[in-house]
């Protein structure tokens, strides 16, 4: 081999080393998960923790009017939902008391979408 390229594998060699002396992991830690294999009812109970609190899944803005999906429910200001009461919907969360206590719960994830009406098509 001549020069450079015997450079090159040692420098190679020296990077890869570290790597299969930690047992040939290169992740953070944990199994490494098959994203082809389908997910069974173990796997998705142990990667989904329980959900704290309320939940707002979607809010949708139209002519000043606010709604949310908040635990599958669709809601706006005012309503009842078991024992929340809906203060306010605002574009990155909701605002509910509960028990007493004034709450807020964020979107999480916030994709904004905005639906035009175009002519309709011939």
């Amino acid at each position: 081999m001549d020069r450079p390229v015997k450079a090159l594998v040692h420098i190679t060699a020296l990077a890869v080393l570290p790597v299969l002396a930690a047992g040939g992991t290169a992740h953070a830690g944990g199994p490494l998960a098959d994203p082809t294999r389908p997910m069974t009812a173990t796997d998705s109970a142990a990667a989904a923790p329980e959900p704290a609190g309320v939940r707002v899944q979607a809010i949708v803005i139209r002519a000043g009017s606010r709604v949310a999906v908040v635990d599958g429910h669709l809601v706006h200001a005012g309503d009842r939902l078991a024992n929340l009461l809906i203060e306010e919907v605002t574009p990155d969360g909701v605002r509910y008391s509960q028990d007493g206590h004034s709450r807020f719960a964020r979107l999480k994830c916030p994709t904004p979408l905005t639906v035009r009406r175009g002519a309709p098509s011939k």
